[in-house]
């Protein structure tokens, strides 16, 4: 419901690209909203694309590599091509067109999560959950939450929802332990893209339910 909504809202195409973004990787939104091309490493090799966060613009103050698979990869890269058609290579990925082409502005898919939830049309099927999303408004970071969830959900290890997240344990463990576990981000990250695809085409995966935005 909501990832067809995005095309039916009349959002900017980097917009709808980052909401999305936002879902399949699970990184909190004004990380997604500043994704430079030049943290983008191996983006032409589509099983080792990663996409690598400095320590300066994770809110944990350590860099942070996140596994983009193939659905995730695909959005980003039509955010590039797009640029490039438009004969415009901005610094961002997700460029503003109202701002010299600088990063998007956070509270810009805060508005944009609105505008799409207001203009859910229920059906009989969906009434209740979209009177439930329009009395409580989800933001952009529950698309964040929705992925950890799902994560859960899916049965993937706490050990690698929390190295998807860049979430720590807060204690001497995250000192010693200095492993990236990519191997198991990007088989999470995966996992979950599946899952998405087969809510998406409405034939929820094994294993997994369909979720719904919450706060």
């Amino acid at each position: 419901m909501f990832w067809a909504a995005l095309d039916k809202a009349g959002l900017t195409p980097p917009i709808v690209a980052a909401l999305r973004t936002i879902l399949l990787l699970g990184q909190r939104p004004n990380e997604v909203a500043g994704m430079a091309r030049d943290e983008l490493v191996d983006f032409d090799v589509a099983d080792a694309a990663l996409w690598v966060l400095p320590a300066s613009r994770m809110k944990g103050r350590r860099p942070h590599c996140v596994p983009l698979p193939r659905l995730a990869r695909s959005i980003i890269q039509g955010e590039l091509v797009r640029q490039r058609e438009a004969a415009d290579e901005p610094e961002f990925v997700f460029a503003s067109r109202f701002a010299d082409r600088e990063r998007l502005a956070r509270h810009s898919l805060s508005q944009a999560m609105r505008r799409v939830i207001e203009g859910l049309v229920a059906d009989d099927a969906n009434r209740a959950a979209v009177a439930r999303l329009k009395a409580d408004p989800p933001t952009p970071h529950d698309l964040r939450r929705s992925a950890a969830t799902g994560l859960s959900r899916l049965g993937i290890s706490r050990d690698d929802r929390l190295a998807v997240l860049a979430h720590s344990y807060g204690d001497a463990h995250e000192v010693y332990d200095q492993y990236d576990r990519l191997s198991q981000k990007r088989s999470a990250l995966e996992s979950w893209e599946r899952h998405l695809l087969a809510v998406i085409a409405d034939r929820p995966s094994k294993g997994g339910k369909v979720l719904r935005l919450r706060r």
